[in-house]
C-alpha cells in the first residue's frame, strides 16, 4: 500500500515550485544587492568580484531554485545539482559570495532534499543523503575560515532536516502498518462471513432442494396413474420450497444490507428441537428416519444447538441424495461435558465424492468449537457420519 499524504503528489510539486520562487527571488534580490556593493573597492576591504563571478552566482540560484522545485521527481538529481552549484560557488565565486542569498538559498534547497530522501526512502539510504549534505557543508571551509557560522548554520539545518523527514516516514510506515493490519482483520471478517453465509445456503438448499428432486420425480412417475399421490406430492414441493425461500431471504437480506451478521437476527435458528420437522421432510423424500435421544437433553448454547441439527441435516441430505436406501438412523447423545452426533445408513456406501461442500460445511461447523468429526463408510455397507462437540 502506498504512503498517503495530504495533498496529492501533483500539488505537492506546485507547492515546492512556489517556494523555489520565493526563496529564489530573495536570493536573486540580495545577490544583486551585494553585487552592487562589492563592487565598491572600498566596501570593508573585500577585493571586488568580477561580473563573472556575479553571473556564476546568479546562475546557480536559477538552478538551486529549479532544483527546489523538481526535487519530488528527482530527489537524487535535485542534490547533484544543489552540490554541483555549491561547489562551483565556493571554488570560483569566493567563500564571501556564500554569505549572500544563494548561500541561504543553498542550505534551504539541501534540507529541503535531506528531508524528502529521509521520509520516503530507507533509513539507510536517508542516512547517506545526510552525510553527503553533512561533507557538502565542509565546502565552506575552503571559502574562507571567517565563514564557520555557515557551516554551523548549514549542518544544523541539514541534521534537522533529516530528523524531521526520518519521523514523518516513520509516522507514515506506522499509518500504513495499521491500514494493513485493519484491512487485513476487515478482509479476514469478510472471507469468515462470506463462507458462513455459503455453508448456511448449502445446508438449506441442498436439503430443500434435496426433497423437492425425489417430489417432483415421484410426482412425474405417478401424475397419469394416481393424481391425488402427484398432488401430495406438488404439495410437499411447495410447503419445501416456501420454507427454503423464507431462509434464504433472510440470509440475502444479511447480504444485501449487512444490518445484522448474525441470521439468527431474521429468523429463528433452527435448534435440535426442530429435528421432528427434519425427519418429516426427510420423509417426503422417501427416507424414514429414527430418531434415538439418549442422556438427559439440556439447553445448549446457540450456536451448538444450530450447528449440530446443520449437521445432522447435512447427513441426512446426503441419504436422500447418494444412498439409495429409505431408512436412516439419527442418534443424539448429550455427554457430560460433549454432545455426540450419529448418522447412519445401510445404503451404497463408497468413498467421500471430492469436491462436495457438504461435509466441509460439516468439518467447518465442528471445527469452530474445536470438536471432531468421522465421516466414511461402514466396513460391510452403508456409510456414517460422527460429530462430537464440546457442550
Amino acid at each position: 500500500m502506498a504512503n498517503r499524504s495530504r495533498l496529492p503528489r501533483q500539488l505537492w510539486t506546485v507547492v515546492d515550485a512556489m517556494a523555489a520562487i520565493v526563496v529564489g527571488a530573495a536570493a536573486w534580490n540580495q545577490v544583486q544587492t551585494f553585487s552592487s556593493a562589492f563592487f565598491d573597492p572600498h566596501h570593508r576591504g573585500y577585493p571586488k568580484p568580477t561580473h563573472a563571478q556575479v553571473a556564476l552566482v546568479l546562475t546557480g540560484v536559477v538552478v538551486v531554485g529549479l532544483a527546489m522545485a523538481l526535487r519530488r521527481r528527482g530527489p537524487f538529481t535535485a542534490a547533484a545539482m544543489v552540490l554541483a552549484v555549491w561547489t562551483a560557488a565556493v571554488v570560483f565565486a569566493g567563500g564571501l559570495m556564500m554569505t549572500n542569498g544563494l548561500g541561504a538559498q543553498i542550505i534551504v534547497a539541501g534540507g529541503m532534499v535531506v528531508y524528502l530522501v529521509a521520509a520516503t526512502r530507507p533509513l539507510p539510504v536517508g542516512l547517506a543523503m545526510l552525510a553527503a549534505a553533512l561533507g557538502a557543508t565542509q565546502l565552506t571551509w575552503f571559502g574562507s575560515y571567517e565563514l564557520w557560522h555557515n557551516w554551523l548554520l548549514a549542518a544544523l539545518v541539514q541534521i534537522t532536516a533529516w530528523a524531521l523527514g526520518y519521523a514523518v516516514g516513520r509516522y507514515r510506515a506506522y499509518g500504513v502498518a495499521v491500514r494493513e493490519q485493519h484491512a487485513e482483520a476487515v478482509r479476514a471478517e469478510l472471507t469468515d462471513e462470506r463462507i458462513r453465509l455459503a455453508r448456511e445456503l448449502h445446508d438449506v438448499i441442498a436439503h430443500s432442494m434435496s426433497v423437492v428432486n425425489v417430489q417432483a420425480g415421484f410426482g412425474h412417475f405417478v401424475i397419469d396413474k394416481d393424481p391425488a399421490q402427484a398432488k401430495t406430492a406438488l404439495a410437499t414441493i411447495q410447503a419445501t420450497s416456501r420454507e427454503a425461500l423464507k431462509e434464504m431471504r433472510g440470509l440475502l437480506g444479511v447480504l444485501r444490507d449487512g444490518s445484522s451478521p448474525d441470521t439468527s437476527a431474521l429468523l429463528p435458528a433452527p435448534t435440535l428441537a426442530d429435528l421432528d420437522r427434519l425427519v418429516a421432510s426427510c420423509a417426503d423424500a422417501g427416507v424414514r428416519v429414527h430418531v434415538t435421544v439418549r442422556g438427559e437433553r439440556r439447553e445448549l448454547s446457540p450456536g451448538i444447538e444450530v450447528s449440530a441439527f446443520r449437521i445432522v441435516q447435512e447427513a441426512l441430505t446426503n441419504v436422500v441424495k447418494h444412498a439409495h436406501i429409505d431408512a436412516a438412523r439419527a442418534i443424539v447423545e448429550y455427554r457430560p461435558d460433549t454432545l455426540v452426533l450419529e448418522v447412519t445408513d445401510s445404503g451404497r456406501g463408497g468413498p467421500v465424492a471430492e469436491g462436495g461442500h457438504g461435509l466441509a460445511g460439516m468439518e467447518e461447523r465442528v471445527g469452530l468449537y474445536g470438536g471432531t468429526l468421522e465421516a466414511g463408510p461402514l466396513p460391510a455397507r452403508g456409510f456414517r457420519v460422527r460429530a462430537v462437540l464440546p457442550a
